[in-house]
């Protein structure tokens, strides 16, 4: 049976990460990609709080706290990961300029896909992992659903809202499944380091603080930085870890954690947020 629920386990961890990026491309077009890129001083901080602050600040963290080492290395990926699939849901939520998350996020992600190949193996010495190999995973399970979707919104948009629909319940379907079998098959981890959603929820509050702090006063820039530095890309940092980390389970459940954490926590603080807006 536990052997069923890891092939569940590995197939839902697929079908979450692809399922997120071919609903993401669906609903994307060049134009919202682009729009952002116009202001290149919230671009520039947007990239300094996500690949330099939060990895100095998860870097620290590790140290400082005694945790698992699957704790440790699933912080560790997921500050070296920016740039999650629901950031412009939760932005939308805040009504804050969702096109401009789209970007943002699109920006994270390219930048998360180039440089965690080639940090990786210098931030977690001893372990035996190519930068090549990461590449190509990130590469063919996100970046090429991503484009593939992109490309076909451009053409058949009426089919892609259609098709984003799908796309989009066969991802909550996956998250579901990866729930349950992280729940059937590692919940005595789990309460054997009770002190895990704790370390989760330092990280997560400071990686929040770093894109608050960064997006200083504008409205727009401190939602979209808020959410999308607080969340990280718990699918990359799943993928890296569920590949590479196979001996050390809590490397992949920490990133789901932290997803439950951070939407659980940004989903009612967007709705407050929302309030604030005259209309």
């Amino acid at each position: 049976m536990d052997e069923v629920i890891k092939i569940a386990f590995a197939g839902s961890m697929l079908g979450f990460v692809v399922g997120s990026m071919l609903t993401l491309g669906l609903g994307l077009t060049v134009r919202k990609i682009i729009a952002p890129y116009k202001k290149i001083k919230p671009l520039i901080l947007a990239l300094m709080a996500n690949f330099i602050f939060v990895p100095l600040f998860a870097f620290y963290l590790v140290q400082w706290l005694p945790m698992p080492e699957g704790v440790r290395i699933g912080i560790i990926l997921l500050s070296l990961g920016a740039g999650a699939p629901f950031v412009p849901l939760i932005v939308g939520v805040a009504k804050g300029d969702v096109g401009g998350s789209v970007g943002l996020m699109v920006l994270l992600l390219g930048m998360t896909i180039i440089l965690m190949p080639l940090v990786i193996p210098f931030v977690l010495p001893g372990t035996m992992l190519s930068s090549i190999e990461i590449a190509k995973s990130l590469l063919t399970i996100m970046l090429l659903p991503l484009v593939s979707a992109l490309c076909f919104n451009a053409f058949f948009p009426n089919i892609a809202v259609r098709l984003q629909a799908f796309t989009r319940k066969i991802t909550g379907i996956s998250v579901f499944g990866l729930i349950v079998a992280v729940l059937y098959l590692y919940t005595d981890v789990i309460v054997g380091n009770a002190n895990v959603l704790m370390l989760i929820s330092i990280f997560f509050l400071g990686a929040v603080m770093i894109g608050g702090f960064m997006g200083g006063r504008n409205r727009h820039a401190r939602i979209s930085l808020i959410v999308g530095t607080g969340l990280r890309n718990p699918p990359v940092a799943i993928l890296v870890a569920s590949q590479n980390f196979s001996t050390e389970p809590l490397a992949a459940i920490v990133p789901l954690l932290l997803a439950i954490i951070g939407v659980l926590t940004l989903l009612p603080w967007a709705k407050i947020v929302s309030r604030s807006v005259k209309l």
